[in-house]
């Protein structure tokens, strides 16, 4: 259940599968075993294991665990009695220890084997990557894991004994382990390399009770609230022993040792923490006030009573901390939850028609005509609001355009012009008449279905105009050839064409007409020699056309 781990080694592989080995499958397998994970680590809880300092002493272990202390995992839901069951059968010789504190040289330098085994608390430390306050569900992975310091608190008196509050003399001895490596690691324990101690004053000690208190009460709201079925008990006792002053004494204690006069004149110095001591005893109010609220939407009919009394000590709580220390508000939990709209989404629909970047085709529109082609969504026009840098680029792209496009039409009329001239030669008798009446519909523009032709027939049609203006061609005095008029634009397809030289579109043949017979040169040279045979009124029938 370590995901987070995981995760790490997905983002390695992912990296393998995506640029080194372009394995999409496997990626996508992955991307989404990734997704799972994200997902159970927010809605899946884990058991938080305990872990345990242990010490052998004597010298009847062996060298590398003599005289040392390590610190271990436990299982899941380990106590301290089953951890140390476990451990002493491997070590059937060995004698527990009953104390807590370091033994001396006499247990050290024993003959035979003593081990020491107490719980410790793992020391929370948050990866730099979270700078600002994040789910405790995520948190509460790394309070048990990736950890190297470990604390040990024993409490001690000093001064004289107060039997009315144990809290005003109580001490804490606070000794600090720290690992050679980060636990959990290979192994499920490691040599500790450091050790060192520090006192907490009573007050530091009330300061960080009371802040754990807070913690505590908030994460456990934050577990209701996004999982409404969690059990209500462990919040039933969480918030009666605290609020109810029967149980606890919450912070009455706190109150009758520090808040007091004698306190303050004889530790000046303490001024600042006081006063911390009582900002955190007024956050608690509202910290408080949400969880009896979510309390009594899921508390049964059974438990009425109980919560009723609940409600009616914190109240009685609330007015007195709120007269005696301020009024503290925290944001709706609703509201903390509930996502504000993504920045970049609020800025691309408020953006204003100025900076709003512009289309290809607003930027030609513009750019071609004086007016533009829409007014902007506020109302005014764009045109002036177009920079004046990539109006010139577009305008200057723009003529580059026009240019390449005059190009492709002179080239589309000389290719144009050269079919027709042909098209002429081989239907000019059934041509002439129609030629002279009014202008046929083949000069309008090119389809774009119509193939384009082959560069080899091209350079043969234009090898062929040489060899017209070349070839010798007497003047007829039957017939004088029309002028070729040239075509801007044509355009014509094998329906229309067949339908002008009269025939139906249900004599269209399968096959185009074929071309003239060829003489004796290699070419079509003596075209025009051929014309003087064939009637210009009539046209040739069409069994008496040989195919080549």
């Amino acid at each position: 259940q370590m995901w987070e781990e995981a995760i790490a080694l997905g983002k390695e592989l992912a990296e393998q599968y995506e640029n080194e080995m372009f394995d999409y499958e496997q990626l996508s397998e992955l991307l989404r075993k990734q997704a799972q994970f994200y997902e159970n680590i927010v809605k899946v809880i884990r058991p938080k294991p305990d872990y345990f300092a242990v010490g052998y002493y004597g010298q009847g272990f062996p060298t590398f665990i003599r005289n040392k202390v390590f610190i271990y995992r436990g299982k899941e839901y380990e106590r301290r009695e089953d951890f140390e069951a476990r451990l002493l059968t491997q070590f059937p010789n060995a004698e527990k220890m009953k104390t807590t504190s370091p033994p001396g040289d006499d247990i050290k330098n024993f003959s035979g084997q003593y081990i020491q085994c107490f719980t410790v608390k793992p020391k929370l430390d948050l990866p730099s990557k979270f700078h600002r306050p994040v789910s405790e569900q995520i948190v509460s992975f790394y309070r048990v894991n990736e950890v190297q310091r470990f604390e040990y608190s024993r409490p001690v008196r000093k001064g004289e004994k107060n039997p009315d509050n144990e809290f005003a003399n109580m001490w804490i001895e606070r000794t600090i382990y720290v690992t050679a490596y980060k636990l959990p690691g290979i192994l499920r324990w490691f040599e500790v390399k450091s050790v060192f101690m520090v006192e907490i004053s009573p007050l530091e000690n009330a300061i960080e009770t009371m802040q754990l208190t807070n913690d505590k009460i908030n994460n456990m709201v934050q577990q209701h609230l996004n999982d409404p079925n969690l059990p209500i008990n462990p919040l039933s006792m969480l918030l009666n022993g605290i609020v109810d002053p029967a149980v606890m004494g919450g912070f009455t204690n706190y109150e009758k040792a520090f808040f007091t006069d004698k306190y303050m004149h004889e530790h000046p110095e303490d001024h600042d923490k006081i006063e911390k001591l009582k900002d955190l005893i007024a956050w608690q109010i509202p910290f408080l006030a949400e969880g009896i609220r979510i309390h009594g939407e899921k508390v049964t009919e059974a438990l009425r009573p109980f919560h009723e009394r609940m409600e009616a000590c914190f109240r009685q709580l609330k007015d007195k901390v709120e007269k005696q220390y301020g009024v503290r508000a925290v944001l709706s939990s609703l509201d903390d939850r509930r996502g504000s709209r993504p920045r970049s989404m609020v800025r691309s629909f408020t953006m204003p028609s100025s900076s709003r970047p512009l289309s290809v085709a607003s930027v030609s529109s513009i750019s071609s005509d004086s007016t533009p082609s829409r007014p902007g969504s506020d109302g005014f026009v764009l045109e002036p609001l177009l920079p004046k840098k990539m109006h010139s680029r577009s305008q200057d792209k723009l003529d580059k355009d026009d240019l390449d496009k005059d190009k492709k039409e002179k080239k589309k009329e000389k290719r144009n012009s050269k079919h027709q001239e042909i098209f002429d030669k081989e239907f000019k008798s059934t041509d002439i008449s129609l030629q002279q009446s009014e202008a046929v519909i083949l000069s309008e523009t090119i389809s774009p279905l119509r193939p384009q032709r082959p560069k080899s027939q091209v350079i043969n049609v234009i090898s062929s105009e040489r060899r017209f203006s070349v070839s010798p061609s007497p003047p007829s005095s039957q017939m004088t050839p029309p002028p070729i008029t040239p075509r801007t634009k044509l355009s014509f397809s094998i329906q229309s064409n067949l339908e002008l030289n009269g025939m139906s579109s249900s004599d269209i043949p399968d096959i185009p007409p074929p071309l003239p017979l060829k003489g004796s040169m290699a070419d079509y040279g003596n075209l025009m020699e051929s014309q003087d045979l064939i009637s210009p009124t009539t046209s040739p029938p069409a069994h008496q056309r040989v195919s080549p």
